[in-house]
């Protein structure tokens, strides 16, 4: 039996395929020096083997940051699927251009264009050590260094929005796809998730290439997947998760400009849902900040700013389990509504909002 390492990778010495890890450090360095004042680069960490793992952030400075959503976007953690690094370097491209000016007012964008670029040199689909980084989240934190990295920018942006960009492998030339984690029950995650990766499909297809979507269930049970990028991100922050794979084999796959076309495209249909209010929601924004419940019976994250908001929903996210009921009274009397919450657990610091939808004109107890 052959070990994983060289199961995973091409003979040592071979190279991966472009964007290499000069290719994407070049063009980091040359986005940063276009256009220095909506682009900063960050080292978040270096690999196992002192490379450098970057974290560009594009946004509007003219905007004050607690006014903007945060988005953070991962590729490249296995190390031989370049597509996630070609469609990275196309995105931050892109959303440059002023046609994507109000995006970078009203949200954060933080790129990690390159995760592993150790397996990147080896073309290796794991690190040389023979540790996914995308596996390396458990509850009781990373073990590698690259795994690391991303956890450091994630705790500190909190993000509204988490992208995890992927290859399928040896599947060259057929579909790609967006894929979301399994959610909390009983919450409009699954509902929600299922209609953005739906327009992410569409917008991906309109751009040139089949798409399907589905959760993830490809993976077994917990406590495996417990220590996904995904399932990281949804448990500390309840991100809006998105996982997307782009067709991609050494021996054959669809052209480059056509991939970071596709790739670009399924992202931006993401991004505009930050730029508009859903219209069962009193904040504009990501719908994330429905918290626990449905749009009959809710707790929402509430505040003036959307960093308000974020403190909001994290720390309600975090003390999910404390809300041990949350219902309407049954029946329900015609001229009243009223909502049951049992809570037990630690004062709330950054406020919870309660969400009611009922017919007519009712008062609320």
């Amino acid at each position: 039996m052959r070990s994983s390492i060289k199961a995973d990778c091409r003979p040592r010495g071979s190279r991966a395929s472009p964007p290499t890890n000069a290719d994407v450090w070049n063009r980091v360095d040359e986005l940063a020096q276009r256009d220095p004042e909506r682009i900063r680069v960050d080292v978040a960490g270096y690999s196992g083997q002192g490379r450098r793992i970057d974290a560009v952030t594009l946004t509007d400075p003219a905007v004050s940051d607690d006014l903007k959503q945060h988005v953070l976007i991962v590729a490249g953690q296995h190390g031989n699927e370049e597509s996630g690094r070609l469609i990275a370097l196309e995105l931050m491209d892109q959303l440059l251009a002023d046609a994507h000016r109000q995006t970078l007012r009203q949200q954060k964008i933080v790129v990690m264009p390159n995760v592993n670029p150790d397996g990147a040199e080896e073309d290796c689909y794991a690190t040389p050590g023979g540790v996914k980084p995308n596996l390396d989240h458990s509850p009781d934190g990373p073990t590698i260094p690259e795994s690391k990295a991303v956890e450091v920018i994630a705790n500190s942006l909190c993000p509204d929005v988490f992208v995890d960009m992927h290859a399928r492998g040896h599947a060259g030339c057929s579909y790609d796809m967006v894929l979301y984690p399994d959610t909390r029950p009983y919450t409009e995650d699954d509902n929600l998730f299922h209609q953005i990766a739906a327009e992410m499909v569409a917008a991906g297809e309109q751009a040139g290439l089949p798409h399907i979507t589905h959760p993830l269930t490809w993976w077994t049970k917990p406590p495996h997947d417990a220590c996904t990028t995904t399932a990281y991100a949804y448990r500390n922050f309840k991100s809006i998760v998105m996982l997307t794979e782009s067709a991609e084999a050494n021996s054959h796959s669809y052209a480059p400009a056509l991939t970071a076309q596709v790739g670009v495209a399924r992202i931006m249909a993401l991004l505009a849902w930050g730029n508009r209010r859903h219209p069962k929601l009193y904040y504009p924004g990501y719908p994330n900040m429905l918290v626990l419940g449905m749009f009959s019976v809710a707790l929402m994250a509430v505040g003036r700013t959307a960093a308000q908001r974020r403190h909001s929903r994290v720390e309600i996210w975090r003390q999910r389990a404390a809300f041990q009921s949350l219902r309407p009274l049954l029946p329900e009397p015609p001229d009243r509504k009223t909502l049951l919450v049992d809570y037990d657990g630690p004062p709330l610091q950054h406020g919870v909002g309660l969400m009611l939808r009922a017919a007519g004109h009712r008062d609320i107890a």
